[in-house]
């Protein structure tokens, strides 16, 4: 059955160009700025940005405008009679904000604005479940409220190696950067509908796979778990924890989604590794 709704992201979400031209997405792009020197989320190689995080480099990120948004609306709009627009959480970025007011200046009751109140991976599966129920022939009421379905059920978990990264990026408190700082501990944070908390703290990696393990265990217990996997430079990481998640059984639909946006790493920080976990 063919979507009657079009879809419009922003690039955080890590839909690959394929995808996107396939499911006809609009993706409106965020900008990675390092050293004064401007980079396009989409169209910059993920290492550069973990290069320039080892180097020291100062890192920034920005949203699009909302004239870019209004841009993709009208796209979608010559397609679909109705548009859905699906941004990263408004806790991490003012990306949303554009998205409203580009929906307010174009004065089209027919664009809808949610916020993913998610980051890393957990945007690409909603958009991927949000694809598939469309694709059913679903209209705009259900869809938006098989979003919010979605986002309840869901959360992410991960780590990174210093949590200076999230505390000057106002992420996080900084005496809780300093006691995992000082203790060299591996901080476990969830981020859930919006809210980001400081979850649990293991001496090693290999702990945090543990952790994520039985976490995805627990989840069994209410059915069938999506486990989706990224990383900034933790790729090898990446593969013990899908290896860990396979042996438990073919309840667990578990795939690394791959390196995280250049825009997201760069607020991450180095060590990231992230699972977004749901029930299916």
């Amino acid at each position: 059955m063919k979507r009657i709704i079009g879809i419009v992201v922003d690039s955080t979400l890590g839909l690959s160009n394929e995808y996107a031209q396939e499911h006809h997405i609009t993706v409106v792009p965020l900008k990675v700025l390092i050293d004064d020197k401007e980079y396009i989320d989409g169209q910059i190689h993920p290492d550069i940005v973990v290069e320039a995080l080892q180097q020291g480099k100062h890192v920034k990120t920005s949203q699009p405008t909302p004239e870019l948004f209004m841009a993709a609306y009208e796209e979608q709009l010559k397609l679909y009679p109705q548009v859905i627009c699906l941004t990263l959480s408004k806790t991490l970025s003012g990306t949303v904000n554009s998205a409203t007011l580009a929906q307010t200046l174009l004065e089209n009751n027919n664009v809808y604005v949610v916020d993913s109140e998610t980051t890393i991976n957990g945007g690409l599966y909603l958009i991927e479940e949000l694809v598939r129920y469309l694709d059913e022939g679903h209209h705009i009421v259900d869809a938006l409220g098989y979003l919010e379905e979605l986002k309840e059920r869901g959360s992410l978990i991960f780590t990174v190696d210093n949590l200076q990264t999230l505390v000057r990026n106002g992420r996080i408190g900084k005496v809780q950067a300093i006691i995992g700082n000082v203790l060299k501990i591996k901080p476990i944070l969830r981020f859930r509908r919006g809210v980001l908390d400081l979850e649990h703290k293991v001496r090693s990696f290999k702990n945090v796979i543990l952790y994520l393990s039985d976490e995805v265990k627990k989840m069994l217990n209410f059915g069938k778990v999506c486990a989706y996997i990224a990383y900034v430079d933790r790729s090898v990481e990446a593969k013990e924890l899908e290896h860990e998640l396979f042996q438990l059984g073919d309840q667990v639909r578990v795939k690394i989604t791959g390196v995280i946006s250049p825009v997201v790493s760069a607020h991450v920080g180095l060590g990231g590794l992230g699972i977004y976990l749901t029930n299916e």
